[in-house]
């Protein structure tokens, strides 16, 4: 379930049946229940009480917020990075495709701070279908490349001013991709 919401394969605002979850995975609904519990409490998924479970639909705000919260996460990291007694080579890191997370879990994995590297992945996870819909609206990130190439020279000032630079032009989209994201939802429960 949580690969299936990194990967941004269910839609935003959708339900999460717990009978379906545990037909198609074999079990019963109580393991289902309690993974969707965990991941409620993680802000991954939305507990609407005696509604049901359902994938976050954000608003321009919340994603505002969330991207926010990643560049200051982010930004400790490489604060981090810059400061590590670590002195191990940093393998290539590929931006193949625009994989905004794997570039972006690279700069977090640099900070050796599991705790902090645990809330950049789940920053991320909550902003997967909004990353997404931002690389169909906009393409890839024009500074994902750089950032790779940066985090692997060790250029932290630079690294630090492409993350900020990055997160900056994904906080003045937000609002464009909330409206593509709540329309595309809505354009699929009229389907239905």
């Amino acid at each position: 379930m949580r690969a299936q919401l990194r990967q941004a394969r269910l839609l935003p605002g959708s339900q999460l049946f717990v009978g379906e979850w545990a037909d198609t995975h074999g079990v019963s609904a109580t393991p289902v229940r309690e993974a969707l519990a965990k991941l409620a409490g993680q802000g991954l998924v939305e507990d609407r009480e005696r509604i049901g479970y359902f994938v976050p639909l954000l608003s321009s705000v919340e994603l505002m917020s969330l991207v926010e919260l990643l560049e200051l996460y982010l930004i400790r990291a490489i604060d981090h990075g810059r400061h590590s007694r670590d002195r191990t080579e940093i393998e290539e890191v590929g931006a193949q495709e625009g994989d905004e997370a794997m570039v972006l879990m690279a700069v977090a994995s640099r900070s050796n701070n599991p705790l902090l590297v645990e809330e950049i992945q789940r920053s991320l996870d909550r902003s997967a279908c909004a990353r997404l819909r931002q690389a169909e609206l906009f393409g890839p990130s024009a500074e994902l490349a750089s950032i790779a190439e940066t985090l692997v020279l060790r250029e932290w000032g630079r690294l630090s001013r492409l993350v900020r630079s990055h997160c900056r032009v994904s906080r003045s989209r937000a609002g464009m991709i909330a409206h593509s994201m709540a329309s595309t939802y809505r354009e699929t429960i009229v389907r239905k």
